[in-house]
């Protein structure tokens, strides 16, 4: 077998693809490569270490596997990252694409979440939400999925929702294996888990987001960065109350009028990737 993927999870950041990394890697047939995010295909990031180094990460396959894989949400972060469908076309013009998305709205809730807990994020969310593009940007699936069109035939491509992994997970993996070329009736252990909730993490003090930032900037692969920033972090915010939720008292970030003026925006973008989520799909409530 190529020592290249067959198939690549290109995201949304915040829908879900950490989950759908484990439901993946843990089939018997498919190997995913140990770090998650690979971010091979950014020119900003991996690309410069050459495909002789993405194959590498390839290596560990062992003669069972049918399928290999990887996931990195920053393939759908245009147009911040550009040319990404292009360089994979180039690298893998036979991949299988697996675009998973969320209620947009919901994504942007929880990208500022997740960007306030890490101490990225100071602005309140409706000025962030509208001043810092990359909440609408990364919410906007149809724009996203156009990128790859442009360069791939829309049968490799499958758009899933994290609320169907939610709600009817076995089906949707189902779907997921067929679409891969594994065994669809091999459920793997662990599929009843879901993984990576904003809401269970601890916020960083900007001196620990500054730090994580140059770490991974220097050593984007180490393993050994996440661990020293982590340890900071422990040292500078106590443990949480035994028992306690960290979503109790947390109040919703967008007001409903914020809700309501995102949902405008977004809403020709949600009309354009309906035709990808099947003629059951709701569109989220999002007209």
């Amino acid at each position: 077998m190529s020592a290249l993927p067959t198939f690549i999870v290109v995201g949304a950041m915040k829908a879900g693809t950490t989950s759908l990394y484990h439901y993946l890697g843990s089939h018997e047939q498919i190997y995913m490569p140990k770090v998650k995010e690979l971010d091979f295909f950014v020119e900003e990031m991996n690309w410069p270490r050459g495909i002789a180094w993405y194959e590498q990460q390839f290596t560990g396959a062992g003669e069972s596997a049918v399928a290999l894989g990887e996931a990195s949400t920053a393939y759908t972060k245009y147009p911040r990252f550009q040319g990404v469908a292009e360089r994979m076309a180039t690298v893998v013009p036979a991949v299988r694409l697996v675009y998973v998305v969320r209620d947009p709205v919901e994504r942007i809730r929880s990208h500022y979440e997740h960007r306030v807990a890490l101490g990225a994020e100071t602005a309140p969310a409706e000025v962030a939400a509208f001043e810092n593009p990359i909440y609408l940007d990364y919410s906007r699936y149809a724009l996203q999925v156009e990128q790859f069109l442009r360069h791939f035939p829309p049968e490799q491509m499958l758009v899933i929702t994290s609320e169907g992994l939610l709600s009817d997970r076995r089906a949707v993996m189902h779907r997921v294996y067929e679409f891969l070329g594994v065994d669809p009736e091999l459920i793997p252990a662990g599929l009843d888990t879901e993984y990576y909730r904003t809401d269970q993490r601890r916020s960083y003090p900007p001196v620990v987001w500054s730090a994580r930032q140059l770490l991974k900037r220097r050593f984007p692969q180490a393993k050994r960065a996440k661990e020293l920033v982590d340890s900071i972090r422990a040292r500078r915010q106590p443990e949480p109350p035994a028992g306690a939720s960290p979503t109790e008292s947390r109040p919703d970030p967008l007001s409903p009028e914020t809700r309501r003026r995102l949902e405008e925006v977004l809403a020709e973008d949600v009309a354009r990737i309906r035709p990808y989520l099947g003629p059951g799909f709701d569109g989220w409530g999002i007209a």
